[in-house]
């Protein structure tokens, strides 16, 4: 790498890691907690018969 293009400023900052971490883990959640509905209605469709 060229001296000259390192000195220029980083593009991925510690602020867009925390971000993107954060972001990350609420996709994650909000999809098992939607995994988990699926999986009750389900479960509640087969034991009732219908």
């Amino acid at each position: 790498m060229k001296p000259q293009r390192r000195e220029t400023g980083r593009r991925v900052t510690a602020e867009l890691i925390t971000f993107y971490t954060r972001r990350a883990h609420a996709l994650r959640a909000e999809a098992y907690r939607e995994a988990v509905r699926a999986l009750w209605r389900g479960l509640k469709r087969i034991t009732s018969g219908s």
